[in-house]
């Protein structure tokens, strides 16, 4: 990899926009702020923005190695415990900032036993619980590695350069656009989604809030308990009836712990999936499914993508769900969008060249928008 293969990223500007813009941190307010060891000059740069504003915020940083030695080395009841300290930090924070969706390396990730994983995620849910109990802000990003880029099979500069120019948008337009695929859906019953591949799905939406992933976690955000935000944003979602989705589904691709599913076909029953077959990764799905606990196998989410600068699906969950001309369904929690999952888990997985149609009225053709 050439260094003028990456596009040049001001660090600096984008933790201001992190802290002033999106997710509008407020003098006094206390922030923290998670990551990894590898990004830890980026946290900093999102710590002394909340300071230059009078906010208070807090570093922490976890290693890949230490990750992996914590889980693999620690005996199983001592994993079973809660980090009350931790919960503790979170319920005082105002505003929880992370820059770490995925391990540095996903591949060691992979390592882990998927018990051990699940052990820990199911200890640990009560954290998850509070961070999203609609009480507190939310801004999640990422931050590209040559490990992650090397694990889903693509150069780290297209990695790099996707990610860090899919932030680089005009965030004033994508609030229109957000705003207005909201309106199509606001107030509807059903939601039926076609793809070239065989997804024929209808899915109920009656009386769900519908989520507006705009870049901003404004005023209207938090009053309605919804003070979340991903970066790169770019997206509509809710949480479907649980028990209302029926049909075929056949996702182009998703990423577990380093691992590629591809075509991966299931059944929707009531909102139950039944795993039918994949050409590729079959058993990745079935066995992080049957580790999970709760309503893990119950849609919990329909998503829409609008991020015009994200067009290619390369299995990076924080690109893939926001790519314009897509959709999205997940699996397990969804409680933070309004709905009445319970689980240690909520897994997103990708349709691409969709048709939407919504009470009847087509709003997007494979995968072309019909109302912008």
């Amino acid at each position: 990899m050439k260094k003028e293969d990456l596009i040049y990223v001001d660090y600096k500007e984008i933790a201001r926009k992190l802290v002033k813009y999106c997710a509008r941190v407020k003098d006094n307010e206390t922030v923290a702020i998670l990551g990894r060891d590898d990004n830890l000059f980026f946290c900093e740069l999102i710590g002394l923005q909340c300071y230059k504003i009078g906010a208070i915020p807090l570093v922490i940083i976890y290693s890949d190695d230490y990750r992996y030695k914590t889980l693999t080395e620690t005996p199983i009841k001592f994993l079973k415990r809660l980090p009350r300290h931790i919960l503790a930090l979170i319920k005082e924070s105002d505003v929880i900032i992370t820059t770490a969706f995925e391990w540095k390396d996903p591949k060691l990730m992979g390592k882990v036993p998927e018990e051990k994983i699940a052990i820990k995620r199911i200890a640990e849910k009560p954290i998850s619980e509070t961070v999203f109990d609609g009480k507190r802000k939310w801004l999640g990003c990422s931050f590209p590695t040559e490990q992650q880029a090397k694990a889903i099979g693509i150069s780290f500069s297209e990695l790099y350069n996707m990610y860090w120019d899919a932030i680089d948008i005009d965030y004033e337009d994508l609030i229109k656009r957000t705003s207005k695929l909201a309106s199509h859906l606001e107030g509807k019953d059903i939601v039926k989604i076609n793809s070239p591949k065989g997804t024929n799905v209808e899915i109920k939406i009656s009386g769900r809030r519908i989520g507006k992933d705009d870049g901003v976690i404004d005023e209207d955000d938090v009053n309605r308990g919804d003070p979340w935000l991903n970066i790169p944003s770019g997206e509509v979602c809710l949480a479907p009836i649980e028990d209302g989705a029926n049909g075929k589904v056949v996702f182009d691709i998703a990423y577990y712990k380093g691992k590629r599913i591809e075509d991966l076909e299931v059944e929707l029953i009531n909102g139950v999936v039944k795993p039918l077959k994949a050409k590729k990764g079959f058993k990745i799905f079935t066995n992080r499914i049957e580790n999970a606990t709760g309503d893990k196998d119950k849609i919990g989410e329909l998503g829409i993508g609008l991020n015009p600068k994200i067009k290619k699906a390369i299995g990076y969950l924080a690109t893939d769900e926001k790519i314009i001309g897509t959709c999205h369904i997940a699996f397990g929690e969804n409680r933070f969008l309004g709905g009445k999952n319970v689980s240690d888990i909520h897994w997103d997985l990708l349709i691409k060249n969709a048709t939407v149609i919504v009470d009847d009225n087509v709003i997007m053709k494979n995968g072309r928008f019909l109302i912008f």
